[in-house]
């Protein structure tokens, strides 16, 4: 039970307390069991306080001074701790349901076994605090920093967004259906957690530990799991889109069925059926040693052909060989390219496509010349054609007017004659004007 005097105390005031407080910090106040449901206690001093079992349940306590105290088994259900100071705070086994704790100071807080269902911590500061065994159910912790936290058991399927857990140890942590984005899991333990369906899209993964962890149907799209250990971990189902792993990430012994290379499980590979065991692992293994070219509209392969051996000529020791080419629908062409397992893959796909550019750029304006070219020889092939339909035409004409008089064809104008034009008398021809011998057997 609560110190009689203590009660006294409070009873008279935040200002009053804080005073006493101040004169008598030696004391460690026992408000043990207290109800103070609903006060509103804005800046009181609880620091070093026994206030186990106590009920603050829609309390009021922003900017509170909280170190040290106990709130063990107590109910904050609801309460406000806006930009209070937990640090070294006790809450075993505390009920901190649908609480608000944003900006909060929490270095060092024991929340272990406690219940911080739909509670908000968005924007705090967790640093070296204990959360075994604690339940985040519908948590927010998005823009929390949390550095070398212990999540060991933790429950939460909550909002995560652009949280700091790099470092933390979330062992056997269930975080099934949370929400993730972007979160900075570096150096992360997070063996044998529970991570089925989590969304870790944009997460920074790098050299997290995910031993034995179940990731099924988790999204892994655009994660950075470089140097990442998979080991033994469970990824069927997991959507891997465009997620960025290197040759010291780990997959050895991982048991996976399926994979989806798009959200929305788009793009299953295998297409059909299973993977064999290890199959996965020998595939994405392998795969750490290519590198994807992406064409959107296309491909030029004059200018494929040109960046390539420049490439092969400035890269001699990368091995580049072409794997595959792989239409992806709306136009999209994706190139595989095998590299040498120790080459400098970013480097080799920037060095590509600012050549392939160049020679792309180059060869527009030649193709441009060429099909100019081609309008004035084409006009030229037009003309002669249509000079030639001309003599066509006018030998018909000749050779009729032959036949109705073949003694004389006069005033015949003929407009682009193969032979000198003008009167010709069948009878008194000038073989000069006409090539070859000419007998007239009609005179």
């Amino acid at each position: 039970m609560a110190n009689e005097e203590h009660l006294t105390i409070l009873r008279q005031g935040v200002k009053v307390w804080n005073e006493w407080r101040q004169k008598n910090s030696e004391v460690a106040p026992d408000l043990t069991d207290i109800n103070l449901s609903g006060a509103f206690l804005i800046g009181i001093d609880f620091s070093n306080s026994n206030l186990s079992r106590a009920n603050l349940s829609h309390a009021v306590l922003v900017y509170a001074n909280l170190s040290a105290a106990i709130f063990r088994k107590s109910n904050l259900s609801n309460i406000n701790l806006s930009r209070a100071n937990l640090e070294g705070a006790d809450l075993d086994n505390a009920n901190l349901d649908e609480a608000f704790l944003q900006n909060a100071y929490l270095k060092r807080v024991n929340f272990s076994g406690a219940s911080l269902k739909n509670s908000i911590l968005k924007k705090s500061v967790i640093s070296n605090a204990i959360f075994c065994g604690a339940d985040l159910t519908l948590a927010d912790l998005s823009e929390t920093e949390i550095c070398n936290a212990n999540f060991a058991g933790l429950e939460i399927s909550g909002n995560i967004v652009n949280c700091d857990l790099s470092g933390t140890n979330l062992t056997m942590a269930n975080l099934s259906n949370a929400y993730l984005y972007r979160s900075n899991f570096s150096k992360a333990n997070l063996t044998k957690a529970n991570l089925t369906k989590a969304f870790f899209v944009d997460a920074v993964l790098w050299k997290a530990n995910f031993t034995e962890a179940l990731l099924c149907e988790t999204n892994l799209k655009t994660t950075k799991a470089i140097s990442a250990n998979f080991n033994n971990a469970t990824l069927t189902g997991a959507c891997i889109e465009d997620w960025i792993i290197n040759s010291i990430t780990s997959f050895e012994g991982v048991n996976c069925e399926y994979v989806y290379l798009e959200e929305y499980q788009k793009e299953r590979r295998p297409s059909s059926g299973n993977f064999a065991p290890g199959e996965f692992t020998k595939l994405f293994q392998k795969s750490l040693e290519t590198v994807d070219l992406i064409f959107r509209n296309g491909i030029d392969w004059d200018a494929f052909a040109y960046s390539f051996k420049k490439l092969e000529v400035e890269n001699q020791g990368a091995q580049l060989d072409v794997q595959s080419i792989e239409k992806k629908g709306d136009g999209i062409l994706v190139v595989r390219v095998a590299v040498a397992p120790d080459a400098d893959k970013a480097k080799i796909h920037s060095d590509f496509m600012q050549g392939y550019e160049f020679a792309a750029k180059a060869l527009e304006a030649q193709y441009q010349a060429r099909l100019e070219d081609k309008d004035t020889l084409i006009s030229k092939q037009e003309a002669q054609i249509n000079r030639l339909f001309d003599i066509v035409e006018q030998q018909g004409s000749v050779q009729k007017a032959l036949v109705e008089n073949p003694r004389k064809v006069s005033n015949y104008n003929m407009q682009n004659p193969q032979f000198a034009s003008g009167i010709v008398d069948a009878n008194n021809v000038n073989t000069d004007q006409i090539g070859g011998n000419i007998q007239n057997n009609d005179a």
